[in-house]
């Protein structure tokens, strides 16, 4: 018996049902990221992130300095079908701020995620230490 494209293809799309995340789920997500404290006032933290995400190549889509967040989405790409990126800032008392990382894959599929939880968190270190 043949295979047929036409169910071939139904099986997949049915496989993939639920499978994708959005930003809004990387928001949602907070609590649930890898996270830092950092020794620097929040204005200089701030400032700093917002360095990071630009020279890790993340598109920047948001940011709300009030609220403390930072929405950024990885490219997609041959390798990737991108990733969603949560960036919380927040003010952790006297001179210290938290900054936590949720990276969620576009798609549960994305086997080739970038990890940028490392690499902010790698470049923060850099700009702040």
């Amino acid at each position: 018996m043949k295979p047929r494209p036409f169910l071939l293809l139904l099986a997949v799309l049915a496989a993939c049902t639920g499978c994708t995340t959005s930003l809004v789920d990387a928001r949602d997500a907070k609590g649930s990221g890898a996270a830092k404290i950092y020794g620097e006032p929040y204005d200089t933290v701030w400032k700093a992130v917002l360095k990071s995400v630009k020279s890790t190549h993340l598109e920047l889509v948001l940011d709300n300095k009030e609220k403390g967040v930072i929405l950024a989405q990885g490219k997609v790409g041959p390798f990737t079908h991108g990733e969603n990126v949560a960036i919380f800032v927040d003010d952790a008392g006297g001179s210290k701020t938290r900054v936590e990382v949720v990276n969620k894959r576009a798609s549960a599929m994305n086997i080739t995620a970038r990890d940028w939880q490392g690499r902010i968190f790698e470049d923060l270190d850099k700009r702040l230490d």
